[in-house]
């Protein structure tokens, strides 16, 4: 990918359904995408499109902290920023920002003043909810899952299948908006200690949750997160053997191999297919 210190990957749909691969890193506002093969066309050449020059756009063209990106059923793209804590709404065929969402935590309580510091760590992953939630994954100091939404909304949690289905646009009507947390979860002993961080989230094609992460060098699959928040624990864990380079991005092939995207200094064998099957 042509990406230094890649950070997240997606596969996307596009309106005419065609299937990319999309990745953006931490060091530049800057998203990269590749068409991937479909039954009548071959594999095209990575695009690349500045974000930080959009239209709407708040993000800092350097060093723009953006460690995650997902996509929608209307083939727009939702970026996380670790720093502010804040998503964006990017149309790439119209080449704009539709939506900005702050991702706020107030309160005295450990999480919220872990969230809103600075200097901590903040959302590394995320996954599109129904009604216009977000599962994002705060990295570590503490590793949790935290569902957001509007202020006053009912956490929904997420079962097997139940994240935005396939084709459907995520409801985010476009401005400005704030979030809060609906619900928390935090790993149990055993996710603690096989997944020492959560660098990135993912819908399997089984419509199970899967986790990265970084420290450890595992995909861990995650069991159903109760609405209103608890324990997240997993029902699989995989070690990555052999790679060389940080673990950030994590998606996945319509079969349920693997990709993870690799965080290196020179843009160059940052992305690898995995195998076998896992999500299935």
């Amino acid at each position: 990918m042509p990406l230094r210190e890649v950070s997240g990957i997606c596969i996307r749909r596009a309106r005419n359904r065609q299937m990319s691969l999309v990745a953006v890193g931490d060091r530049v506002a800057e998203v990269a995408w590749l068409s991937l093969p479909g039954h009548d066309m071959e594999a095209s050449e990575w695009q690349t499109k500045k974000l930080g020059k959009l239209p709407g756009s708040e993000i800092s063209r350097d060093h723009s902290q953006i460690e995650a990106v997902c996509a929608d059923g209307a083939g727009r793209i939702i970026v996380l920023q670790e720093a502010p804590a804040r998503a964006e709404v990017i149309d790439l065929d119209a080449s704009r920002t539709t939506a900005s969402i702050d991702l706020v935590a107030e309160g005295d309580d450990k999480f919220s003043r872990a969230w809103s510091d600075a200097d901590g760590s903040g959302g590394e992953g995320f996954v599109l909810l129904p009604n216009g939630h977000l599962l994002v994954a705060k990295e570590k100091k503490p590793a949790a899952l935290i569902e957001f939404g509007r202020p006053g909304s009912r956490s929904q949690g997420l079962p097997r299948g139940g994240a935005l289905e396939e084709g459907a646009r995520w409801e985010v009507d476009e401005g400005r908006h704030e979030f809060v947390p609906l619900a928390i979860w935090f790993p149990d002993e055993r996710l603690v200690e096989r997944c020492k961080d959560f660098s990135d989230l993912e819908i399997g094609p089984d419509g199970r949750l899967y986790v990265l992460s970084d420290q450890s060098a595992t995909i861990a699959r995650l069991d159903d997160l109760a609405p209103g928040g608890g324990t997240a624990s997993a029902t699989a864990i995989w070690r990555l053997e052999g790679l060389k380079g940080k673990p950030e991005g994590l998606a996945f092939t319509t079969e349920g191999r693997a990709i993870v995207a690799l965080d290196k200094r020179k843009p160059r064998k940052n992305l690898v297919l995995l195998e076998p099957t896992i999500a299935i």
